[in-house]
Parts: structure tokens; C-alpha cells; sequence
């Protein structure tokens, strides 16, 4: 399933106008449709009614909005309250000779006969109306599109802190094989050319397809098989249809790399890092295990919490963009940790 779009985007500098304009373009139609309008108007003269009488809803909009509720916004009560008490005085009294100067223009540019004489119709109660409707609707607009923008500076902060984490995790693997001049080392850096193509060049969407996070963390854990010793135990099993999936980038690596960071097994046991993906009526179940020294249990745990901000900026992230549709549960034994986690993708 692709990406929501993203409607608030409307209301952007760039698409701005044309969202305002398309609004009016809907009023100015629903009045025709449901025939808010004097029977007697017809052709031009009818077109030239409604069109006053979406001005009349328009003007007080705009005066509202531009002129006195960023008074209110500031906390400036006593100057914003006066003025929208002069607003109204000006515009029950204005609008109706504004409304009769656009009908007389309308009279001479298209010959019409029949016109309204807009002082002698009451109009307190729209303009009223619409000042308040649209002060509401601008400040929940206004609160619902900063929101957004918290929410995704949040996302870029956490973003930019999983990516050096990563990092940090690969380029210490690759120095340690530096050191003893290890044969794996070029094929390890293979593999880290394209995990950094992925990191650096895919992931600047909000979502990517499930299918290339799962291969950006297969090759991950390709390069730890090539880095870690035959003794240790790896598997990776992918199960159910990635088609169509799609899921916030580096949202599940932490977790592979939290295991292979905290393994160790006692010497009579093999050390093993387990990883199971399993899609499924669009839940992804995801359960990343590895094995624990009970003697090094003590020492092991304030080592986990010093290491801790990648599962840390993972809850955030999980909490930011799957709030109410994700579960995580983490076991932590003395020879075994275990995180569980399930994400509805719908």
C-alpha cells in the first residue's frame, strides 16, 4: 500500500492560492446546484447573483483572517476584540454597498436587467457567522499543519541520529579487520558500499517499498556472516508477501544491529543471532534474538544502557509514525534477549 498523500500540502505557499480558489470555485457552484439564489435570475443575471453572493461570504473571510485574527493569535485580546467589533460594524454596513458596486459593474458589462439592491437585505448574520467559522477553521488548519511540521523536524533529528549510529556500529567492524589484515575486508567493504547507497540515497522518502528495506538488511547481515566467526550461529528467515508494502526507512536495522552488538554465549554454548521477518494481512512481525553469557549478565546490562539511544530513537520513531499500530515487547533473560515487534502497515 503507497504512502497517504499528504493533504496539507494544499495549504503550502505554493499551492496556497489554488486551493483558496478552488474552494470559492465549489461554493460558487453548490449555490447554482442547490439554488441559493432568487428564482427570477437567469443566464448572466444569474451568474452575476451567486457571484455577489460569494463575495459575501468571501469578504468577511478574508477580513477576519488577515486583518484581525493574528491580533488574537499574539494575545493581543483588547486591540484584536476591538477590532473585530469595527470589522463588523464595517462590514454590516460596507459590504452591502460593495455587493451593489460589483452588481452595477456587472449591469454595465453584461447588460442585465435584473439586479439586488444589497442594502435592503440583512446580512448581520452571515457575516457574523463566517467570521467565526472561519476563525476556527484557520486556527485548527494553522495547529494541524504546525503540528506536521513538529512531527517531521522530530523525524529529520531522529533520522539524522540512526544514520550515524549505523555508522559508528560498521566502520569499528571494518577497522577491526584492518588491524589483523583480514581477506574478508574487501568484500566487507562491498557490502558496505551498497548499505551507504541505500542509507544515504534511499531513504530520503518519508516511505520505501518493504522489499528494499528487507535487502538492505539482508546484505547487512550478509557482512556480519563475512565479519564474525563460522562458530557463530546466524539465521535470517523472510516469510510472507512484500508486495506493495511499504514502511519509514531504517526503521527496523536497530534492531538487527542491537543483536549482533550484544551477543555472546557461555564457552559451552554456541553463540547465535536469530532474525525472523513474517508479513502478513499487512502486520509485519519482526523477532530479533541472540544469546547472552550469563556470567557476563551483570556487565553486560549497563553496556546495553550505555548503548541504548538506537532502540531509544526507535520508540520515538515508532511512536511518531505508528501511534496506535505498532507493539514492541523486549525479553531479557540471563542467556537470552529477545525484541518482538509487530507493525500494521495498512
Amino acid at each position: 500500500m503507497a504512502k497517504q498523500f499528504d493533504w496539507t500540502v494544499l495549504f503550502s505557499k505554493r499551492y496556497k492560492v489554488y486551493t483558496q480558489l478552488l474552494f470559492w470555485i465549489i461554493v460558487f457552484f453548490l449555490y447554482i446546484i442547490l439554488g441559493e439564489y432568487p428564482q427570477q435570475f437567469t443566464g448572466a443575471a444569474l451568474i452575476c447573483i451567486v457571484l455577489q453572493e460569494t463575495l459575501e461570504l468571501a469578504i468577511p473571510c478574508y477580513s477576519q483572517n488577515l486583518l484581525v485574527l493574528p491580533f488574537l493569535k499574539q494575545g493581543k485580546w483588547l486591540l484584536g476584540i476591538g477590532l473585530y467589533v469595527i470589522q463588523l460594524i464595517l462590514l454590516i454596513y460596507g459590504l452591502p454597498l460593495v455587493l451593489n458596486a460589483a452588481g452595477w459593474v456587472f449591469v454595465k458589462l453584461f447588460h442585465i436587467d435584473n439586479r439586488v439592491d444589497w442594502t435592503q437585505e440583512h446580512i448581520a448574520f452571515s457575516v457574523i457567522a463566517f467570521t467565526i467559522v472561519a476563525s476556527i477553521f484557520k486556527i485548527a488548519l494553522d495547529k494541524l499543519i504546525l503540528d506536521k511540521e513538529q512531527k517531521e523536524m522530530e523525524l529529520r533529528h531522529l533520522k539524522a541520529q540512526l544514520n550515524p549510529h549505523f555508522l559508528f556500529n560498521t566502520l569499528n567492524n571494518l577497522y577491526g579487520l584492518s588491524v589483523v589484515q583480514s581477506p574478508k575486508l574487501p568484500e566487507l567493504m562491498l557490502k558496505l558500499s551498497d548499505l551507504l547507497r541505500y542509507a544515504l540515497y534511499d531513504t530520503n522518502q518519508n516511505y520505501v517499498s518493504l522489499q528494499k528495506e528487507l535487502t538492505h538488511i539482508t546484505n547487512y547481515v550478509e557482512l556480519e556472516k563475512i565479519r564474525l566467526d563460522s562458530k557463530t550461529q546466524i539465521e535470517l528467515d523472510i516469510q510472507g508477501d512484500l508486495t506493495d508494502q511499504y514502511i519509514a526507512p531504517l526503521m527496523l536495522i536497530i534492531f538487527i544491529e542491537n543483536g549482533f552488538k550484544h551477543y555472546s554465549a557461555a564457552q559451552d554454548q554456541q553463540a547465535f543471532v536469530r532474525i525472523f521477518f513474517n508479513i502478513q494481512d499487512d502486520v509485519l512481525h519482526l523477532k530479533v534474538g541472540n544469546s547472552l553469557d550469563a556470567a557476563l549478565y551483570g556487565a553486560e546490562k549497563p553496556a546495553r544502557r550505555k548503548g541504548g539511544i538506537g532502540l531509544s530513537n526507535i520508540r520515538q520513531r515508532l511512536h511518531l509514525i505508528y501511534p496506535q499500530k505498532h507493539t514492541l515487547a523486549v525479553i531479557h533473560e540471563r542467556e537470552y534477549y529477545e525484541v518482538d515487534l509487530k507493525i500494521d502497515l495498512s
